[in-house]
């Protein structure tokens, strides 16, 4: 099996054949194991075969039922149990929707009969408050205010208001009215009140100091309320003002005439308060112990009704097969892994053991529970090959499809977080070579190589442990939560991949002898002073280091990584480094490119593509190994023959540029030394053997750009030929055929796979390709060509140029954590103050040393260098070989359930 992850698995074209009365438990069984892909079910022209849409609309019900109830434990803080092993135990069978429903209806029936009677009783007590507020107003507003005579007399408000009427005195009365209005319609309801009215109504108006609740449905809100008390002494207006209180919503309420009944009313409001806030307390009681009851289940049922609209839409758009009138199967095409084959038809057997055989036996043992006196009931015969004759068919389809296969990948949580990597940039095509598997090596190191520091290394590492160590708890509280923390998710999705990176950085930080700025002496450095104090007092210019004598430079190598002494020697370290790592990065770079061609050239050879491995990638590898491997072979040349220690014209002043002889071999020219001890030519029949391989690079773009159109074309019209002969000889055979007959084994169309792959069957041809299809456009043809001529030219150049930064973010991130360590932590460490001063300072150097450390080298010098390298295998080494135009592999499978579902 690990042969599945360098290339996708084989695919096999099945036919499934269920039967409808027990198609839901197979498919709900398959659902949670997967393996098996329908076809062109969910494709928009689709049409549904109308079998299941009521136990959609069914499931949905249910599910709007659910919900209603979760609100409900949400308003009341009821917590909802959560269980994480729903997906492996409590299975949902088609038996028991019925049991479902029943129960969902019965506990919405409860709690919507609670909560109605609760929201009539709760609107009810808010009313009687608005109305004990209103008459207390009221009252104060008639009443004397500590024994002193009346505010407001009957009089005294029959004066006050001008009427305008024409009523004598007999008609004149004091007429008022209390309620209440809500806040933010009582300015324009007091407006039109004066319009219509003018001084012959008074409003009066006090806001009540608690909010008040407003039902709507149910929903509850609550709002702000004022309470009102208009008078009037116009019996004629009155009505007016009636039909104005309805149309703003004023809730009119009952207010008696005297201050001693006004007292009673409030006394007689109170009690019923009191009485309905103990009902309501009792109600909402109950209504509690009802939904923590249902909150214990609530959350299996919602995943499982959830997971039978998935599977009944399905069914809903499979084929119905079988009578006229009654359709007893459904039938499907679709796609199944050949290693998955035998595990996809015991999950189908499964499911239909749990319609059939299961449900039997605990039926059969229910009875002898009952009827313990009782024989055992023995089965007919009938029931048995009824079960087998109802069981799921799932058949190879030799019939050609017109789609392409899917991909899929055997996966594992080591391997997943790569192969994530790929899939953002494409899927892989049926068959292709996987990049994943060699991305496991070349991602983390190229990381490493921009990123290389052994003390940030070791931090990265740490990090990654934890992930891991951590990675069962942080899985359940990723279940659990009811938020989704995409960068924790995306952490821990690559903990592997973070892993590796930490360890490949503490690898090249040794290659590098680069410690948090600080180099390592671990075997000694090469290099040793041997200037006295005499040659001090006579210095005329600047002191170095003689490579050529040996008493400066031993010549031996540091056994492992750079000498630790160009940490230390200034400017010239920055030369050193720079030259070293940029070399690296072309050697690495040209080494990546030349095995993407590589495996380009074995994609040819599985696909049996031979047209495109001699014309496509072998003029590429020519093209490539006489310009660009030459480069890397002067690199390397220049490093064995040229030396600190050596004469000329191998010393070290003799060494030439590798970037001057490279640009002197493309334009074919030669550069004269001006030290006569030193060689023109690093060895004999140099300029010649650069001549040869240039003039050689050159001859490959010709066949890049013109063989593969030629080679179609020639082939086009050897297959028009063969297909006229073939037409000819076959009307020979058969003059008796009809109009149509001939006209359709003429006019061929390429627009399907399977006519393709009958053509091609027909002519005996081996050329399993739809691009060689009688249809095709010459001129388009070379068209494509010439570009892909022009980006393999162009690219060789700007992708070598491309792998450089490998050099520059390295350089960047080496001198960044240098001016951290000198600017920062140096201050702290170097402090000549008394130490009770010198000791806070440095704590704080540290600690801002530390955080700017971690937020800046690992963290954004870390996702810099993640992506700089996740673009250098997208572009410049997946584009050798990979055309990621695949379809994935979309197993009918449930989603890993969570609280969040």
């Amino acid at each position: 099996m690990a042969k599945a992850f360098f290339r996708s698995e084989e695919m096999e074209l099945c036919q499934l054949l269920l039967h409808t009365e027990n198609a839901f438990d197979c498919l709900m069984e398959l659902g949670h194991h997967g393996g098996l892909q329908f076809n062109n079910v969910y494709d928009e022209d689709c049409q549904l075969n109308g079998l299941y849409t009521k136990k959609v609309s069914l499931c949905n019900e249910l599910i709007r039922i659910t919900t209603s109830l979760q609100q409900q434990m949400v308003e009341l803080q009821i917590k909802v149990y959560f269980y994480p092993d729903v997906d492996l135990e409590h299975r949902l069978r088609e038996r028991d929707l019925k049991e479902y429903g029943e129960r969902l209806r019965r506990l919405h029936v409860e709690t919507s009969a609670v909560m109605e009677h609760y929201q009539a009783l709760d609107r009810r007590r808010y009313r009687m408050i608005e109305h004990r507020y209103a008459i207390n107003k009221a009252d104060k507003y008639f009443a004397s205010d500590q024994g002193s005579e009346l505010l407001y007399t009957e009089s005294t408000l029959m004066s006050l208001i001008k009427d305008a009427t024409d009523e004598g005195p007999a008609h004149r009365q004091l007429n008022y009215m209390i309620g209440s209005i809500r806040a933010d319609k009582f300015e324009s309801f007091e407006l039109l009140c004066y319009r219509l009215f003018g001084f012959n109504l008074v409003v009066r108006f006090a806001e009540i100091p608690t909010l008040m609740v407003d039902y709507y449905g149910h929903r509850m809100e609550k709002v702000r309320k004022f309470s009102l008390l208009l008078l009037t002494n116009s019996t004629l207006i009155w009505p007016k003002v009636t039909r104005l209180c309805h149309a703003y919503h004023v809730t009119i309420y009952e207010c008696p005439e005297t201050s001693t009944l006004r007292m009673a009313k409030v006394d007689e409001l109170s009690s019923e308060i009191t009485s309905l806030e103990r009902i309501l307390e009792e109600s909402q009681r109950i209504r509690i112990q009802i939904l923590e009851v249902t909150a214990r289940d609530l959350y299996l049922l919602r995943v499982n009704l959830s997971k039978a609209v998935m599977v009944y839409d399905l069914l809903n758009r499979l084929r119905p097969v079988g009578g006229l009138q009654h359709h007893k199967y459904l039938q499907a095409e679709c796609f199944v892994p050949v290693s998955e084959l035998e595990d996809v038809r015991g999950a189908l057997t499964k499911g239909t053991r749990m319609k059939g055989g299961a449900d039997r036996q605990e039926e059969e043992q229910l009875e002898q529970e009952l009827d313990p006196d009782d024989e055992p009931k023995l089965s007919p015969p009938k029931q048995g090959t009824e079960e087998e004759s109802h069981a799921p068919v799932l058949l190879k389809k030799n019939r050609q499809s017109s789609h392409i296969p899917p991909t899929y990948f055997r996966l594992n949580k080591f391997t997943q977080g790569f192969q994530n990597l790929i899939d953002s940039y494409g899927i892989s095509d049926y068959r292709e070579i996987n990049p994943a598997p060699y991305t496991i090596i070349t991602f983390p190191f190229l990381f490493a190589v921009m990123f290389g520091d052994f003390g940030h290394g070791i931090l990265v590492t740490l990090f990654a442990l934890l992930l891991i160590w951590k990675e069962k708890n942080i899985a359940e509280s990723q279940q659990a939560a009811k938020e989704e923390n995409e960068i924790l998710n995306i952490l821990f999705a690559g903990r592997y991949i973070v892993l590796l990176m930490g360890l490949f950085s503490i690898y090249m930080g040794l290659i590098y002898n680069d410690a948090l700025s600080k180099s390592l002496n671990l075997f000694g450095s090469s290099w040793s002073c041997r200037y006295n104090s005499s040659t001090l007092d006579h210095m005329s210019g600047q002191l170095n280091l003689d490579p050529s004598d040996g008493n400066f430079f031993s010549g031996d190598p540091y056994p492992f990584g750079v000498d630790p002494v160009w940490k230390v020697c200034g400017e010239d370290s920055i030369t050193t480094f720079n030259s070293l790592k940029m070399k690296l990065a072309i050697i690495l770079g040209i080494a990546q490119m030349m095995f993407g061609l590589s495996l380009s050239a074995v994609n040819c050879l599985i696909l049996d593509r031979r047209a495109d491995l001699f014309l496509v990638v072998v003029p590429q590898f020519i093209f490539m190994i006489c310009l660009f491997c030459y480069l890397v072979f002067l690199i390397f040349l220049k490093w064995l023959l040229y030396g600190g220690l050596k004469s000329a014209p191998y010393n070290t002043a003799c060494a030439p540029s590798v970037l001057i002889t490279f640009i002197d071999m493309m334009l074919m020219k030669n550069t004269q030394l001006d030290d006569p001890q030193c060689k023109n030519e690093m060895f004999k029949g140099e300029r010649l053997l650069e001549y040869v391989l240039v003039c050689v690079a050159f001859l490959a773009v010709p066949v890049l750009l013109a063989g593969k159109p030629i080679y179609l074309q020639r082939r086009q019209k050897k297959l028009k030929k063969e297909r006229q002969e073939r037409d000819m000889s076959e009307l020979k055979q058969d003059g008796r055929e009809t109009l149509n007959e001939m006209r359709s084994s003429r006019r061929y169309s390429f627009d399907s796979q399977e006519d393709v792959v009958n053509e091609r069957r027909a002519s005996k041809t081996d050329h399993p390709r739809a691009d060689h299809a009688e249809e095709f456009d010459l001129s388009e043809i070379w068209i494509h060509s010439g570009i892909h001529t022009i980006e393999t030219v162009l690219g060789s150049v700007s992708h070598t140029a491309s792998y450089l930064r490998l050099w520059a973010l390295s350089l960047a991130h080496d001198q960044l954590s240098h001016v951290l360590w000198h600017m920062v932590l140096s201050k702290g460490l170097k402090s000549s103050s008394p130490l009770y001063v010198s000791v806070p300072m440095l704590a704080c150097s540290f600690l801002f040393w530390a955080v700017l450390t971690v937020a800046i080298l690992v963290g954004m010098e870390g996702l810099s260098a993640f992506l700089h390298t996740l673009r250098l295998h997208w572009v410049e080494f997946q584009s050798k070989f990979y055309s990621g135009s695949g379809e994935p592999f979309r197993p009918f499978k449930f989603a890993a359930s969570s609280q969040r579902t």
